[in-house]
């Protein structure tokens, strides 16, 4: 009589071949999203306030992001330095991001659209906090500002800005 079934090198073989494979496609999908976040401003912008804040708690000191825009034509290139290293965030033409103050003191008013300046400094400390601030995107003349929770670091719903 005839057994049907697979032996115990056939089903190694193909569990094997499976984790291969997994790893793979895991590794590159990892790379590929990756890749797509920094593609968006806004997206660049809270991914680079999370690497500043991780080097700030691994180096167990404090850290100073600084923002150096450079103009290029009617778009502004934002690029932010700390400790000899530089990121410049991804140029979009309908979305601008930038860091700014924690409260309105020094805002006004142009052309109906409310305009405040740039933090020039932001500060992340060893213990993973960093100073308070907001980041305002503008993405299709629309402006929404987000603060920053200055115990993580990262951004809070927009009913408790301030």
């Amino acid at each position: 009589m005839a057994r049907s079934g697979f032996t115990l090198l056939e089903t190694l073989l193909v569990l094997g071949l499976i984790s291969m494979l997994a790893a793979v496609l895991i590794g590159g999908s990892a790379s590929l999203l990756k890749g797509t976040a920094r593609d968006d401003p806004e997206s660049a912008l809270m991914a680079l306030l999370q690497t500043v804040r991780r080097q700030a708690v691994e180096q167990s000191k404090v850290i100073e992001l600084k923002p150096d825009i450079e103009a290029d034509g009617e778009d502004a290139i934002l690029t932010y330095s700390w400790h000899n290293q530089k990121e410049t965030l991804p140029v979009s033409g309908d979305t601008r991001v930038k860091i700014i103050a924690p409260e309105v003191k020094e805002a006004i008013l142009l052309g109906g659209q409310m305009e405040e300046r740039a933090l020039t400094r932001i500060r992340f400390y060893p213990d993973g906090t960093c100073d308070r601030m907001r980041v305002e995107i503008i993405r299709n003349q629309a402006r929404r500002v987000l603060p920053i929770d200055p115990l993580t670091c990262a951004p809070l719903p927009p009913e408790n800005a301030k």
